[in-house]
C-alpha cells in the first residue's frame, strides 16, 4: 500500500514539475505577429509567372472578404531552371530551380513603403525517363521551391513589420 502511495505521489510531483517547468517554445505564433489575412498579394508580372508558383503565393495568403486588407504584397517573380549534370551526350540528368522574389509591403490608406526585399527558393530534381514523370517532378519541385521562397518572404515581413511596430 506505502508503495502504491510512493509511485503515486512521485508521479504527481514529476507531472507537476514538468508541466510548470517554464518552457516557452521559440517559434510559436503569438498575438503580437502579422496577420497575413489582412494583406492582400499582387503580382506584378503574371502573365511571366508559372501557374505552380501563382498557386503558392494564393494558398499562402489566405483571401478573406471579412477582414479589411490593410496592406498589399507587391510580387515580382523569376524562375531559373539551371542544369546541374550534364552527361556526355550533352543530355541533362539533373537540374536546379531557383525562384527568386521580390517584394514590397505597402499600407495602402497612405501608399507608405513598410519593407521591401529579395528572397530565394531552391530545389533540384533528376530527369527521369518519361517525359511526363519529369514533368511532373519539375512541377512539384517548382512548387517546393516557390514554397521555401514564400515562408522566407512571410518570415521577412513579420520580422521588420514587428520592428516598425516596436519604435
Amino acid at each position: 500500500m506505502k508503495l502504491k502511495i510512493a509511485k503515486f505521489s512521485t508521479l504527481l510531483f514529476l507531472l507537476l514539475y514538468l508541466t510548470n517547468c517554464g518552457f516557452k517554445p521559440m517559434y510559436k505564433l503569438s498575438e503580437s505577429n502579422v496577420d497575413f489575412r489582412s494583406y492582400s498579394v499582387v503580382i506584378t508580372n503574371e502573365s511571366s509567372t508559372s501557374r505552380e508558383v501563382k498557386e503558392e503565393i494564393i494558398k499562402s495568403f489566405p483571401s478573406s472578404s471579412e477582414i479589411d486588407k490593410d496592406y498589399v504584397i507587391e510580387i515580382n517573380t523569376f524562375e531559373n531552371l539551371d542544369p546541374i549534370i550534364t552527361n556526355t551526350d550533352g543530355t541533362v540528368e539533373k537540374y536546379r530551380i531557383e525562384i527568386i522574389m521580390n517584394f514590397k509591403v505597402i499600407r495602402k490608406n497612405n501608399d507608405e513603403y513598410l519593407t521591401e526585399g529579395m528572397v530565394r527558393g531552391f530545389s533540384q530534381y533528376t530527369v527521369e525517363t518519361s517525359e511526363i514523370e519529369s514533368d511532373n517532378k519539375k512541377r512539384r519541385m517548382t512548387r517546393t521551391a516557390a514554397t521555401s521562397a514564400i515562408q522566407m518572404m512571410m518570415s521577412k515581413i513579420q520580422s521588420d513589420i514587428s520592428i516598425t511596430n516596436d519604435n
